[in-house]
């Protein structure tokens, strides 16, 4: 292929000066050559190349082959091109990239093929520790049921037969689901494993702490936070990164897998005097309180009811539910706010915009209704819906 040999101090002016011309070639690289760089030419360009570039050495270089832009492109080294082309249409593009995890589902057309996917993501996925199957939540904490399948071990992408041959802590080590992510600067420890948490939530992280600014100022002080269903802490690590956004805290899940690692999220921005596992709720602080606990018995303890500002609700199934036992956390005679989600189908909005109405009185001066917002699908009938509250309590 024709390339244009330019020094390097002059690789940006000429590639630029090339692509307003139209005479670059279309995907192909910038080679290196010593000291010069090879620019690709098209097929368009004039032989020899006129001013401002003539002068300049013109060469033949052979391409790389060109890096695929798909996974799929990458399938065929594990699935025949017949088997492939059947299939069309069920192929997964979607999946879920959680730090060095890549977590995926699959349609029952194609689960044969399980590890073969897996293989072909893990080779595109080049800063990818393993690749998992994800089968979907279950239990009382619904925690992901997560199939281990490929693994990169020693720059190689390897699967389950090879994995099984390596020693059990290697093994073990290369199929943890224990990862960290990083949101809008924020790093979170994670465990799909063990403890609930979507990264596709982190939007709704982001605008709680929107939220949350707002209601601080309206207050003019630190505001508060009660999070029952915490989980692993990603909402309240997004606040705590803001200085002087939180006062007391409440951060609690019925989970201790994830408790656990919410002590070490909370550790990491600054909450002191924690327990060094996971314990029942107590008070770490002076009106921090972290641990163990069932929601539904929060308001109960004199020293948690019309303590908190801000009350997040993420138990999205059993939200309606749970809400008026949460409510006397709420702090009286002033404003305070509930965010909540609630997975709906769209046939039901309308009686669940009437009852959130209903429970969620008497609003704020000027405040807006709480009406379901819808977020994104949950699944082929219904919604994750959010919806916000802004409060007065006189007593």
């Amino acid at each position: 292929m024709r390339h244009l040999s330019v020094p390097k101090r002059q690789t940006q002016s000429m590639f630029l000066q090339l692509a307003e011309r139209g005479w670059l070639a279309p995907r192909a690289r910038v080679l290196e050559a010593g000291e010069e760089r090879l620019l690709p030419l098209s097929e368009e360009a004039p032989a020899p190349l006129p001013a401002p570039f003539e002068g300049l050495e013109e060469v033949d270089a052979e391409q790389p082959a060109p890096f695929p832009r798909r996974w799929l492109e990458r399938l065929p080294q594990w699935v025949s091109e017949e088997e492939i082309k059947a299939n069309e249409g069920y192929w997964p593009n979607a999946q879920e990239p959680l730090g060095d995890l890549l977590l995926f589902k699959l349609e029952k057309e194609i689960q044969q093929y399980a590890q073969e996917i897996a293989l072909a993501k893990l080779a595109h996925h080049r800063g990818v520790r393993a690749a998992f199957w994800d089968r979907g939540v279950e239990g009382e904490f619904r925690v992901r049921n997560l199939e281990p399948l490929a693994a990169r071990h020693d720059g190689e992408v390897i699967g389950r037969v090879e994995l099984d041959s390596l020693e059990p802590d290697v093994r073990t080590e290369l199929l943890s689901t224990r990862s960290r992510v990083r949101e809008h600067g924020v790093d979170i420890d994670i465990d799909p494993g063990t403890a609930f948490f979507s990264h596709r939530l982190q939007t709704e992280r982001f605008r709680t702490v929107d939220s949350a600014l707002a209601l601080k100022e309206r207050l003019g002080r630190p505001i508060a936070v009660a999070d029952p269903y915490c989980g692993v802490g990603p909402a309240l690590a997004h606040m705590l990164a803001h200085t002087d956004l939180i006062g007391d805290l409440l951060a609690s899940d019925l989970n201790p897998k994830a408790v656990e690692l919410l002590l070490v999220n909370l550790a990491r921005k600054g909450v002191t005097d924690l327990p060094d596992r996971p314990e029942p709720l107590s008070e770490v602080s002076p009106g921090r309180f972290v641990g163990i606990a069932d929601a539904l018995t929060l308001a109960d303890d004199p020293a948690l009811a019309g303590r908190f500002d801000l009350l997040l609700i993420n138990l999205p199934h059993d939200t309606l539910h749970h809400l008026p036992h949460l409510l006397p956390l709420l702090r009286r005679r002033s404003t305070s706010l509930v965010r909540g989600w609630v997975v709906a189908a769209e046939d039901d909005m309308d009686e669940i915009n009437a009852e959130l109405m209903e429970v969620l009185r008497p609003l704020a001066q000027g405040a807006p209704p709480p009406i379901l917002e819808l977020r994104r699908p949950y699944n082929v009938t219904e919604w994750l819906c959010r919806f916000e509250a802004w409060l007065e309590f006189s007593t």
